[in-house]
């Protein structure tokens, strides 16, 4: 995350979200999780970065939060990130970690063959195909692992996650993933995909799902966003994000999608796709996964249902 999007966040939460909202402290910690290839059935080694609510002055402070804190005492949400084609699980911090303040438990794993650690294989191999067949079952799969630590009394998150709320988020490829997996999953509440492609192979959707797309999106299109929207048979939000691109929902386009530097100057700024991102996934995750409280449910349906400069908003709740 850019040193301008740090600083900023803190204004962003506060002022999209009402400055009374609690805020806890994002702790940080990597788990690999070990699966069998539903292609190969070689092992599948997904180095997953969870973020969580921390205790306080626990840790070690860096980039993305507390480093290997103390977990804060109850049951979260469990929410799983899937990271976009050649890209990395802290591709969008600026989403994970707000959604931990709020007061989830995200995980993100590395869609082992199709990130940027993995070079030119990353994209249009036989590596990438056989990547690509496997992001739903690793999410899956997460889903399990993250549950079988929360049984687990020697686990950091033993005790923590609250397994009848579950969610899944991502971009681009990882937008994709996370609609196939609400497709296809039921365990999970609730959806939300921004950027996403790959409309045509989708079924319909019955959970509450948001799509959040980018007007001059020159990598999947806008209206591929659209088409998934009117896939959608629950709750369903279509965000358009006004003269934004595929990577505004990224922390940084410049070191995007195999590290190659997709800005284009005549975009918004990406601290202001970023806002325009949080000011609706928060409250999204709020109404459908975070909170049962009257006065928050209400809040954020007022917020899910309000335009605001910067977006057209099409809602049927």
């Amino acid at each position: 995350m850019s040193r301008l999007a740090a600083a900023t966040l803190a204004a962003i939460m506060c002022c999209a979200h009402g400055a009374s909202a609690k805020q806890l402290p994002v702790g940080v910690t990597t788990l690999t999780f070990t699966k069998a290839s539903v292609t190969t059935h070689q092992p599948r080694a997904l180095a997953t970065t969870i973020w969580y609510p921390a205790v306080k002055r626990t840790g070690t402070a860096e980039t993305y939060g507390l480093r290997d804190a103390k977990a804060k005492r109850g049951r979260f949400p469990l929410i799983v990130f899937s990271h976009g084609t050649c890209g990395r699980p802290t591709e969008a911090s600026y989403l994970t970690m707000a959604l931990v303040r709020a007061g989830a438990i995200v995980a993100a794993p590395a869609h082992a063959g199709n990130t940027t650690d993995d070079g030119p294989s990353c994209l249009g191999s036989d590596v990438f195909i056989d990547s690509a067949l496997n992001r739903e079952p690793d999410v899956a799969f997460v889903i399990d692992s993250m549950l079988a630590e929360a049984g687990n009394k020697t686990s950091r998150f033993a005790r923590r996650i609250d397994e009848d709320a579950i969610g899944v988020t991502g971009l681009s490829f990882g937008g994709f993933t996370a609609l196939l997996t609400a497709q296809l999953d039921p365990r999970v509440d609730a959806a939300l995909a921004m950027v996403p492609g790959g409309s045509a192979t989708l079924a319909t959707i019955g959970v509450p799902t948001m799509v959040i797309g980018s007007e001059h999106d020159t990598v999947v299109g806008y209206h591929e966003s659209e088409l998934v929207y009117a896939k959608l048979t629950g709750p369903r939000y279509l965000v358009e994000l006004l003269a934004a691109n595929h990577l505004s929902v990224v922390d940084d386009c410049a070191h995007g999608l195999a590290n190659l530097n997709l800005c284009v100057p005549t975009d918004i700024s990406q601290e202001e796709a970023h806002r325009l991102v949080l000011n609706y996934a928060v409250p999204f995750f709020r109404r459908y996964l975070l909170s049962k409280k009257r006065a928050t449910v209400r809040a954020a349906d007022k917020a899910l249902t309000t335009p605001i400069d910067g977006v057209v908003l099409t809602t049927e709740p």
